[in-house]
């Protein structure tokens, strides 16, 4: 899959105080995005950790033209700081939230969700699995 470098422009560099750092990856780990989130015409608003360690940070439902992109996690964290909070979340599990800035929920993958959200969030995580997170590979 082509990586467009161009797009990578647009996001400043991360941050270079190893202490600030709260993730167990380094800053440099690859990760997997939209094309969407890459260009900032979207915020983040689905983080999936999956079982093999990898990150996905996407902009919600994955339609089926959306083009998979890769990206530093530190290059990630930079251009959302809110996404720190994430840090700890483990192998196997999601966070969402339903708009820029808001509160993340967090849950295992398989999970149900409980938390009141807006009908469409609550629709798509019902009919999720992890399994539906693995095309962007």
């Amino acid at each position: 899959m082509p990586f467009s470098a161009s797009a990578t422009r647009l996001l400043p560099p991360p941050t270079s105080n190893p202490e600030a750092w709260a993730f167990g990856d380094p800053p440099h780990t690859l990760a997997y995005t939209s094309s969407q989130v890459l260009s900032h015409d979207h915020p983040v608003l689905l983080v999936v950790h999956e079982e093999d360690g990898d990150w996905q940070f996407l902009h919600g439902v994955v339609a089926a033209n959306d083009q998979c992109r890769t990206i530093r996690l530190g290059r990630a964290v930079h251009a959302d700081p809110s996404l720190s909070v994430l840090a700890d979340l483990p192998c196997g599990w999601r966070a969402y939230r339903t708009l820029a800035g808001g509160h993340w929920h967090r849950e295992p993958c398989g999970a149900h969700s409980s938390a009141p959200l807006p009908r469409a969030w609550r629709d798509w995580l019902s009919r999720s699995a992890l399994t539906e997170f693995r095309l962007w590979k």
